[in-house]
């Protein structure tokens, strides 16, 4: 029975991945003149449809159309679950976390800048209902200890208690540092779970994803801050049995050191597409040769991350009235 399901499972990730946005899809999008063009274009998409239409004209902006993306992973949630709830499970525990986590960064970034009037969180009462934040009392937090209080049963608290401050004087980067290491954990948790063959195949690409995400944040504090090796050393992503211990040999224009990256990388923007185009080639692979549903479900999870991030950069593009050409270069396909 559990074989069935898990076939199951497959035969519906494939079906969903096959309704994925084409590059002739973005080519249509990146020729739109106006935001409600694109929101026209992706409503006629049987997979963004529903959420889609559930918007109004003056709801056509960044928030609501980005939140009615978001809505549409839930949806393909409630869909997989009717096949195999616990795999469900796992993955919805991953994107709720990401998502959460996303959302504490962004409050942190405006209170620290004292433009807590323009953060919002836009949240379904489906994500609601799966979540330990307090969402009511998130949005209307208006110092680190309204924050705190909204996380208190969360599994977050701890790790921004721990490192509590005055309301602008908190670190931010040791406070994501702790969120994406709990993240990461409930990766390497499902992970250390599959057969030996499969573990560490699947743990080395964590490992190098890990190790990209290292060199960026290094890259970015050594340029921007001058940051000491020490501090460095702090702000590094650390879970299960990985440990980053390579800052020390980088360089902010030296990413050759590192022999998964690509010697022709010269820069931190350079690095960072390097890094979405190494994710989205091996989830690619994954969806069509692996039979391993957690790899199947957390490959096709992030390709639609990548997708929803492409369809924001194409909103921005055109809101912005950007060229048809730069737009294409912030996209991944």
């Amino acid at each position: 029975m559990i074989k069935s399901l898990s076939n199951a499972i497959l035969v519906k990730i494939r079906a969903r991945y096959a309704k994925r946005l084409t590059r002739e899809d973005y080519s249509n999008l990146v020729s739109c003149n106006k935001v409600s063009d694109v929101a026209s274009y992706l409503k006629n998409k049987p997979i963004y449809s529903e959420s889609l239409l559930r918007l109004n004209d003056k709801e056509i902006h960044r928030g609501p159309l980005e939140s009615a993306l978001i809505q549409c992973f839930f949806e393909d949630l409630s869909i997989l679950a009717k096949y195999d709830l616990a795999f469900s499970k796992k993955i919805f525990k991953y994107i709720l976390t990401k998502f959460e986590i996303q959302q504490i960064g962004k409050f942190l970034v405006f209170l620290k800048s004292g433009n807590l009037k323009k953060f919002e969180c836009l949240y379904s009462s489906f994500l609601e209902s799966g979540s330990k934040i307090l969402f009511k009392e998130f949005n209307n937090a208006k110092t680190y200890g309204d924050l705190l209080k909204s996380l208190a049963k969360s599994d977050y608290y701890s790790i921004l208690k721990s490192n509590e401050s005055d309301n602008k004087i908190f670190d931010i980067n040791k406070i994501e540092t702790g969120l994406y290491n709990y993240l990461f954990g409930i990766i390497f948790e499902s992970v250390s779970k599959f057969n030996a063959k499969i573990r560490e195949k699947t743990k080395k690409f964590l490992y190098d994803c890990a190790d990209v995400a290292n060199v960026i944040r290094a890259a970015r504090s050594k340029k921007f801050y001058n940051s000491e090796n020490e501090y460095i050393s702090d702000i590094m992503f650390q879970f299960g049995d990985y440990k980053f211990t390579k800052f020390d040999l980088l360089s902010y224009s030296k990413f050759s050191n590192f022999d998964f990256i690509n010697s022709e990388i010269k820069s931190i923007k350079d690095l960072e597409r390097f890094s979405k185009i190494m994710k989205f080639n091996w989830c690619k692979k994954n969806i069509r040769y692996s039979n391993i549903s957690e790899i199947v479900g957390f490959s096709y999870v992030s390709l639609k991350e990548i997708e929803i991030s492409n369809v924001v950069n194409v909103i921005e593009g055109v809101r912005y009235n950007l060229s048809k050409e730069i737009i294409e270069q912030m996209l991944v396909v």
